[in-house]
């Protein structure tokens, strides 16, 4: 849902709107639809200086200013809007509640949850409550507290959403799958594997056919819940479904992409059948490197394993597992991750050792040491 249709915008505009400020409000709609946000702050402040503004008017160009700021990363300001806002302003609507919430969210997530917790509280009080409207209101709560990372609490708040919606609905349908990922997913993040697992097979059910890139991505967090259990036949049987469907759907080459290849190699990696992981390392790191924002710690595990495979399969590539061993400590390097570089070196020193790279053996046990004293340091 966009901004305007949260604000309403057209519909508030007709309310306010007259022969005299006709003009000057139709520039600062028009430079907000545009999303010339740093405009829509300038204009806003010149219409104040020409007209005078009633209370309908003064608030919905407050709305306009606290979206605009938050669009362009200043949260405080937007923040202190969406507060003065909410504090000068008595006996509120359910509605007006869910409309402050939802843009304070954009700002201020504790803000957002102490407007929208009066919000569903008004409404669960209210016997003609509108349950699509409360259902909105439990939905920014769940995202809300997701994003503090209060996890257990987003879980309350989307099982609440999801009572909301009606399975006979066809309108329903997709929030209802939705939700069912979302819970699958943050089951996961608190490690209930169980729930997990019992979610996200729902939402492949209710998915079928007609969302497959839902479908997609519930296989493959099947997968990986299976794989940290150590549950390796189960994570392989959703994988292959997950990696199928995936070169010709609109996730190929995205970060679900890589994960399923690479949940697929650590398969074979564990099953010591190096021969078949080396590929699916190859293809998870060919699409990882594509990606605009990856993990260099994942990354650089990925190079470790992969490395390994080419070292220690059947016909082994020394040299490009020697390339691929130097990548890993490239990209581990930038991580903060000490103790994984540590051991990542170790395992590197050993490579060079066992290859007879003197030279290169030496490089990396300089790099070890200097990292040892940096940790001792680092102590003292």
């Amino acid at each position: 849902m966009s901004t305007m249709d949260i604000l309403n915008l057209n519909e508030k505009i007709n309310e306010v709107i007259t022969e005299e400020n006709n003009d000057d409000l139709e520039v600062i709609i028009e430079e907000f639809r545009r999303n010339h946000f740093p405009n829509v702050l300038s204009k806003i402040k010149q219409f104040r200086e020409n007209h005078k503004t009633d209370d309908k008017l003064a608030e919905l160009l407050l709305l306009v200013e606290s979206i605009s700021h938050a669009q362009i990363g200043e949260n405080k300001a937007a923040s202190e809007i969406m507060s003065n806002l909410y504090q000068n302003s008595s006996d509120l609507k359910s509605e007006e509640l869910i409309l402050y919430g939802e843009l304070a969210f954009m700002s201020d997530y504790k803000l957002a949850r102490r407007i929208m917790s009066e919000a569903v509280k008004k409404m669960d009080n209210d016997e003609e409550t509108d349950r699509i409207k409360l259902a909105r209101g439990y939905l920014v709560l769940g995202e809300t507290e997701e994003n503090l990372e209060k996890f257990v609490r987003a879980i309350k708040y989307y099982k609440r959403g999801l009572s909301c919606f009606e399975e006979d609905d066809n309108r329903d349908k997709y929030m209802i799958l939705f939700l069912h990922f979302k819970l699958g997913v943050l089951y996961s993040t608190i490690n209930d594997s169980e729930k997990s697992i019992e979610y996200l097979n729902k939402t492949i059910e209710l998915a079928g056919d007609d969302h497959p890139e839902m479908k997609i991505n519930s296989l493959v967090s099947i997968a990986k819940t299976y794989g940290s259990k150590d549950q390796n036949e189960m994570a392989y049987s959703y994988l292959e479904k997950a990696i199928s469907m995936l070169e010709n759907s609109s996730l190929a080459e995205t970060m679900v992409h890589a994960e399923a290849y690479t949940e697929m190699a650590f398969y074979y990696f564990d099953q010591s059948m190096l021969e078949e992981a080396v590929p699916n390392y190859n293809k998870a790191i060919e699409i990882f490197l594509k990606l605009p924002n990856y993990s260099r710690r994942k990354l650089g595990m990925i190079y470790m394993q992969y490395a390994y495979c080419l070292e220690h399969k059947e016909k082994a590539n020394k040299s490009l597992a020697a390339r691929s061993y130097e990548t890993a400590i490239d990209e581990l390097e930038k991580t903060s991750d000490r103790e994984l570089l540590e051991n990542a070196l170790a395992d590197v020193i050993s490579f060079f050792d066992n290859t007879n790279n003197q030279r290169k053996k030496k490089l990396y046990e300089n790099k070890f040491v200097q990292l040892s004293n940096k940790n001792q340091t680092s102590t003292m």
